[in-house]
């Protein structure tokens, strides 16, 4: 796919800002070369006492970066953060200092201490898995008063309640890695933003590929993120461990600062509560915004000192101001100006023709219209990107073959023996009144639940008891009724995110910067794109998805679902929500990936007229077994199913003509 790597705005990829060089990209924004200027001239220019303020902050930026992690990426939470941090540096201090110590050398003291605290933060992930938020948050209290009572108290470790080791001072004197002198403050204040500059690259470079934006996913909604190929329990414990290893970093590197170990009552439960305020004002996605709240949480209290102002007061009115902005944010806030500083106001950065939509009264047919806004050539282009980032078309007769599905919910049986097949290349409908069991054979078909009986088989393979993740990694992915986009991202960001699974790279590549590595997120960026733009969302690539309307949410879930690399898509409701134009659109555009990409689809939808005109077979539930299954003609001309369903009074029903379109094979009813 080499081929495609030609410059921004240039073919069907105008307008195209690749993501691929996270790290120049981000430093090289306004808000970026202020930040760093700043931070250079601070070492440079202020007063000892406001350089060392500043340097005790960045220990707790990277704590903060850590906890931007789990709480906004993953959307957990932690109370124990502050215990963690301090494990961290006692536990260095204790090991590297030969006066009452180890004796080790700092990198190796450094080593265990991070991970030790790695290991407090994965244990709670593995504890907690199934446990409801307000329980992970009194599991992570309990780890955090735990700390207190163990830990703390330990006078060779954090000095205890006497300040030493039974009396005796606690002296660490700082190392020198490499040689490097770091008793003077200011030496290691710039010392400090070298590591806080470490850990920014691997996090901008984390948080750009397809790992990043799949621990976004799984934040917002853990069965979109198992639907495209994403294991949430994997990417949650990665989550926890992540902000595990960062609290250590940041641990150790405070403990290099401080030569004596700081007083553990400033490291209590309180201490955790009031560190949330880092990653609530900094919102889901700003580093930058990390960073200028740590600063503020340790300058502040020195400027106010005059004003007897307290540190946890400070931090309680970022916490609570903070909380006025949702999950986006300040730091959200900031990036909508970077954008429109960027790209002009979104009114004009989206003035575009609409796209044209059918009618519901005409009496043509659905699949017929026109909805598309590019030319031919471009069209071809960006089916031909696509074609070549799914996988290869598949050789077996049926892409889904569910049989005799039956499962109960207590006295209510959902599913009582319904069998679909879905063909390979075919559009299959899947109708029925409310309650008939549509939804239930949708979250058995992918994996979400478990069948009492009957089994799934995907493309031949038997899958009845594969994880959904796995199903989607053999080529099926789903959509949901209620869009489950992530509101706080672009477009761009919302559709790649379901390149986890496609991108052939491991995350250390990423990490490390391998250009190969990034020149399949780039491959992902333009199947992406293509996408985009067959579904006419592409000049919102760059708009927050919270902004935009009801339909392009739904036209960006399906780009996502495509990038995700199926050749099984399953459709719950697409239209749910849309008025008729909109729904017209909306199956028009279907119908015509279906037929370019040769995808098979099965759909779920309460629109009977979309479904009949552009399916080519149907299947009616109802009662949790199939009533009829045919071309749309038959399902329109069999008397149950409009006694029971369809109803006797819809005219269009007779303008439906028999042609010889393939049949399903024979499924139990």
């Amino acid at each position: 796919m080499s081929g495609l790597f030609r410059a921004p705005g240039t073919g069907i990829f105008e307008g195209l800002e690749t993501k691929s060089r996270p790290v120049i990209r981000a430093m090289g924004s306004p808000a970026s070369l202020v930040l760093t200027g700043l931070l250079i001239a601070w070492g440079l220019l202020m007063a000892d006492y406001r350089v060392f303020g500043l340097t005790a902050a960045i220990p707790v930026a990277i704590l903060g970066l850590g906890l931007l992690v789990l709480q906004g990426w993953a959307r957990e939470i932690s109370l124990a953060s502050a215990g963690v941090f301090a494990s961290a540096m006692y536990y260095f201090n204790w090991l590297n200092r030969d006066d009452q110590g180890q004796g080790l050398p700092w990198i190796v003291a450094a080593l265990i201490a991070i991970a030790i605290a790695t290991t407090f933060m994965a244990g709670l992930a593995l504890a907690s898995g199934r446990l409801p938020v307000i329980y992970l948050v009194i599991l992570t209290l309990g780890l955090q008063v735990t700390i207190e009572k163990t830990i703390f108290p330990i006078g060779y470790l954090s000095g205890g309640v006497s300040g030493g080791n039974g009396g005796a001072a606690l002296i660490d004197p700082r190392p020198s890695p490499l040689g490097i002198d770091l008793v003077g403050d200011r030496t290691f204040y710039f010392f400090a933003l070298g590591w806080l500059a470490i850990v920014l690259v691997l996090l901008i470079r984390l948080r750009r590929s397809p790992a990043g934006l799949a621990f976004l996913v799984m934040g917002s909604n853990r069965q979109s993120a198992a639907a495209l190929g994403i294991p949430p329990v994997r990417f949650r414990i990665l989550a926890f461990t992540l902000a595990g290893f960062l609290a250590g970093v940041g641990g150790v590197l405070g403990s290099m600062f401080y030569t004596t170990p700081p007083l553990f009552l400033g490291w209590d439960v309180e201490t955790s509560l009031l560190l949330l305020s880092i990653p609530v004002l900094a919102g889901v996605d700003s580093m930058a915004a990390v960073i200028v709240m740590a600063a503020y949480l340790y300058v502040m209290p020195i400027e106010l000192e005059r004003w007897s102002i307290e540190q946890n007061f400070i931090a309680s009115v970022a916490l609570g101001f903070g909380a006025l902005f949702g999950a986006r944010g300040v730091g959200g806030r900031m990036q909508d100006l970077e954008r429109r500083r960027r790209y002009g106001r979104r009114r004009q950065r989206t003035k575009r023709k609409r796209m044209a939509t059918a009618v519901l009264r005409e009496s043509s047919g659905l699949a017929g219209e026109n909805t598309s806004v590019l030319t031919s050539a471009e069209r071809a282009e960006c089916l031909a990107v696509l074609e070549r980032w799914l996988p290869p078309r598949p050789e077996h007769d049926l892409a889904l073959r569910a049989t005799d599905l039956r499962l109960s919910f207590g006295p209510i049986h959902a599913l009582t023996g319904a069998s679909v097949d879905v063909p390979v290349g075919q559009m299959v409908g899947l109708i029925g009144p409310n309650g008939a069991g549509k939804t239930t054979l949708f979250d058995v078909v992918s994996g979400f639940t478990t069948p009492e009986a009957g089994t799934v088989e995907l493309f031949g393979r038997d899958v009845t008891r594969t994880s959904s993740w796995n199903r989607s990694r053999l080529g099926m992915t789903r959509t949901f009724q209620n869009t489950r986009v992530i509101p706080e991202l672009t477009a761009g960001d919302n559709i790649c995110g379901g390149a986890w699974a496609s991108v052939d790279a491991r995350t250390a590549s990423f990490l490390a910067g391998r250009p190969s590595a990034w020149a399949k997120l780039r491959e992902a960026e333009e199947a992406g794109y293509a996408a985009a733009r067959l579904l006419d969302v592409h000049l919102y690539w760059d708009e927050r998805v919270g902004s935009l309307e009801f339909s392009a949410r739904r036209r960006i879930e399906i780009a996502r679902a495509l990038v995700a690399g199926p050749r099984l898509l399953l459709l719950d409701e697409p239209a749910a929500g849309l008025d008729p134009a909109s729904s017209s659109a909306m199956f028009s555009l279907i119908r015509r990936l279906h037929t370019d990409l040769g995808l098979s689809v099965l759909i779920v939808e309460h629109y009977v007229r979309a479904v009949l005109d552009s399916c080519d077979l149907v299947y009616v539930l109802a009662e949790g077994s199939v009533l009829a299954s045919g071309i749309p003609a038959e399902i329109a001309a069999n008397t149950e199913v409009q006694e029971r369903y369809l109803g006797t009074r819809l005219d269009y029903l007779l303008d439906f003509s028999e042609d010889p379109i393939p049949q399903a094979p024979e499924a139990g009813r």
